[in-house]
């Protein structure tokens, strides 16, 4: 079979689905081109109704296997340019199922110059080095026996003594290099080895920071537990402190084991007489070797791990809060709040159209309270404004309270003010994209403009932002960059994708992740909304500059058009069933116009079974479920919610008291809950529930509201513990009365330092019985 075929059977193997439906999936994104929403959502009859994580993992792994294969090529052919391959090496070669059996085997080989072992070759000692390994003869005896046998000047073998030494490099290289010593060894590290954090001497004149490292300056912990998932914050703490030069970090393996393994596979009943000078072979080999590459590779894996995990759990997250309930084409006014300088207050329509700005001062030093709360009242009056956002920053509860108690309708019920995340808001009002849209205004405005636009709708504001700095990440500038970004910007088009977007109203950052557009086009799509006025159905994109029929079949079924020319235009159901609906229409004598939402001629559509053949199943439900529900935003709509009135600082709490809160951030080891305060509290996964929670991700999700208590306060470190058990321990102790204290924002990087231990997943055979493979 070809490398690509035989790349199939691994994907297939790694993520335990039928090959058959592998194959599909490979064959739309790389012979078809087409996009992951795409092959998820339209062709679901090929791939068996999969959904965007299985087929990213199918692809993903397809890539590996190549990538490793094309290692393997590199290898074989650079030995063979040595002229150093051998039948024995290149069937080791062709053998290797890992990355890491391959690079061992390659080690030898690859250093820029040669080692004493390769000059020690070139000088024709490897026979007595056979004969050390080999003989119970003393080195005096040897000496005796072979004398100046083994000399070369030329080559610097000027004695006995210098060969002697030759020997070994070559005896030392031998011993390190052995790939099934150090595949033992590997499997024993993985085993037995620990991970040990000790302070640096130096540590304070390293990093400022040094103390936040505290609980790792005597941590150690068996690697085959840092490994789960569950421990990997652990090990990026540990990480960031040997980065910072505050931790010195190693991988701790008994060295009498790891020698014993040399001595039994080196040392037989027939070579005692060098006894002494092979165990300080050993020794140098394990040491100067294979502890130092078997080191960097455990580390190395416990990076990749600990990265996977942070980069899934900050996926999860970005995922429920792009989500997370809407409140729809309604006019809002966005409130950046501030002290000194002022409240901003932005208006946008219920389009999310900027309206106007002003900046209102209810706070000291002016303490224009009448005043702000008229203006207020008066831009509520006349942009017929449903809610007020105000941005959760320095001094966003007290501007909550401020409205909340002096403008007179929202005093009366009939606006409402919520305190909402402002995360990232600073980070768009000083991008490009921000700059690009409002040039005129003040960085302060378009971040106030930012806040009441995700308060309408949050998926389309926060596509905006760098996912990076919206705030649901731990850990997320020590992870792989790229991979990172390459996850973030997949979540960010499944959510983008799974919702859909009105293609009148859809700014260019969202329309960029559509199935297919990318951001040039997207730019395309609203120059030519702009010079064109809105589309009026579907067909009408491809006019759209460089809007290809491949383009439209990758995004059409994603982009709205509401109250359009063709009613299904308004749905999920892809133009490329139209025909089909308006030939069963046509032959019940109505119309498509008629078809949708109608539920007497939708249940007949139901019915027919021929139809359902022709369609497939899988897409057929779609089909009728969109008739049945056209505008299909999966999304909930925003409700209401209250923090405790009588708290606005972390003085203001008390041990042992409820309070409502929202869940901020998920990690590994357990959420961050706001209040309604500056600082969050930390939910840790032994205290979410009264039944055992192994993952707090399980249990909670960004955004979701929860009733906590608070069971302790540092104050000095601006730290709250939370419960949500009933009768849990609370630390009473805790209630008195702080001085000043200084107060920080968010979670505490030591809070990222606790975890729990997670049980292995379980395979099945999902491969048997493919014929006939094809790519």
């Amino acid at each position: 079979m070809s490398l690509e075929q035989n790349a199939v059977i691994f994907a297939a193997q790694e993520t335990q689905i039928n090959a058959r439906n592998v194959l599909a999936v490979l064959n739309l994104l790389i012979t078809e081109q087409s996009t992951v929403p795409f092959v998820a959502r339209y062709r679901k009859e090929a791939t068996g109704g999969m959904d965007e994580v299985q087929i990213r993992n199918i692809h993903e792994a397809y890539e590996n296997y190549l990538e490793r294969e094309k290692r393997r090529e590199y290898i074989l052919d650079a030995i063979k340019k040595m002229e150093q391959m051998t039948p024995e090496l290149e069937k080791k070669i062709k053998a290797a199922d890992t990355i890491n059996q391959l690079e061992d085997l390659y080690a030898p080989y690859k250093a820029k110059k040669k080692s004493k072992g390769m000059l020690a070759k070139e000088a024709g000692l490897e026979p007595l080095a056979n004969i050390i390994l080999g003989t119970p003869k003393t080195k005096e005896q040897l000496k005796a026996e072979f004398g100046d046998q083994f000399n070369k000047p030329d080559l610097k073998i000027k004695s006995f003594e210098d060969a002697y030494s030759g020997a070994f490099d070559i005896i030392i290289e031998t011993m390190a290099h052995d790939t099934e010593v150090k595949d033992t060894l590997r499997a024993d590290f993985w085993k037995d080895a620990v991970l040990k954090s000790t302070k640096r001497d130096k540590a304070e004149e390293e990093d400022k920071e040094w103390m936040k490292y505290k609980d790792y300056f005597e941590f150690s912990q068996k690697i085959s537990e840092l490994k789960e998932p569950k421990a990997g914050h652990r090990f990026l703490a540990m990480r960031r402190g040997m980065t910072s030069k505050t931790l010195k970090v190693d991988v701790v393996f008994p060295e009498e084991v790891a020698l014993g393994l040399l001595k039994k596979k080196f040392f037989g009943a027939g070579n005692l007489g060098c006894l002494l000078d092979l165990e300080l072979a050993a020794k140098k080999a394990y040491m100067n070797y294979i502890y130092p590459s078997l080191d960097l590779e455990v580390k190395s894996e416990l990076k990749r791990i600990s990265d996977e995990t942070a980069i899934n759990v900050f996926g999860v997250n970005l995922k429920n809060l792009l989500l997370q309930p809407y409140l729809g084409p309604k006019a809002v006014i966005g409130v950046d709040p501030g002290v000194r300088t002022g409240c901003k207050i932005a208006i946008v329509d219920n389009t999310g159209k900027f309206l106007a700005d002003c900046v209102i001062y209810p706070h000291e030093p002016m303490k224009k309270v009448k005043e702000s709360a008229t203006i207020l009242d008066a831009i509520i009056e006349q942009f017929k404004v449903h809610h007020i956002a105000i941005g959760n920053g320095t001094y966003g509860r007290e501007t909550l309270a401020f409205i909340q108690e002096n403008v007179k309708l929202v005093k009366e019920g009939k606006v409402n003010a919520t305190m909402i995340s402002e995360a990232g808001a600073s980070v768009y009002s000083a991008s490009e994209i921000a700059a690009e849209e409002f040039p005129d205004k003040d960085v302060t405005v378009r971040g106030a403009i930012s806040i009441a636009r995700r308060f309408q709708d949050p998926l389309a504001e926060l596509v905006k932002i760098d996912p990076k700095s919206i705030g649901v990440g731990q850990y997320q500038h020590d992870v792989n960059q790229a991979r990172l970004k390459k996850s973030l910007e997949g979540v960010v088009e499944s959510c983008v994708n799974f919702v859909g977007v009105d293609i009148n109203t859809a700014s260019a950052p969202l329309l960029a992740y559509v199935s297919g557009i990318g951001p040039g086009l997207a730019g395309n799509v609203v120059k030519y909304r702009d010079s064109h006025g809105a589309f009026k159905n579907r067909k009408e994109i491809l006019k759209v500059t460089r809007f290809s029929p491949k383009v439209f079949e990758q995004a059409a079924g994603f982009l709205r058009i509401y109250n359009g020319e063709e009613p299904l235009d308004a749905t999920f159901i892809h133009p490329e069933r139209y025909d089909l609906l308006a030939s069963w229409a046509k032959k019940n004598n109505v119309n498509t116009k008629e078809l949708v939402g109608d539920k007497e001629l939708i249940a007949k559509l139901e019915r027919d079974s021929s139809l359902k053949a022709e369609l497939g199943e899988l897409t057929f439900n779609d089909i009728v479920k969109a008739l049945k529900a056209p505008s299909q935003d999966p999304r909930t709509e925003f409700k209401s919610f209250e923090y405790r009135k009588d708290v606005s600082k972390i003085t203001d709490l008390k041990i042992g008291e409820w309070y409502p809160g929202l869940v901020t951030n998920i990690t590994q080891f357990g959420a961050f809950v706001d209040i309604g305060i500056k600082e969050n509290g930390l939910l840790h996964v032994s205290q979410i529930s009264d039944n055992f929670v192994e993952d707090a991700m399980t249990a909670l999700k960004v955004g979701q509201e929860v009733k906590v208590q608070v069971m302790d306060i540092d104050y000095d470190r601006g730290r709250i513990s939370l419960t949500a058990k009933q009768g849990a321990q609370v630390n009473r102790s805790a209630q008195a009365t702080p001085g000043e204290r200084p107060q920080r924002s968010g979670p505490s990087k030591r809070d990222m330092e606790k975890a729990q231990a997670p049980a292995p997943a379980l395979k099945n055979n999902a491969f048997a019985g493919l014929k006939n493979l094809k790519l």
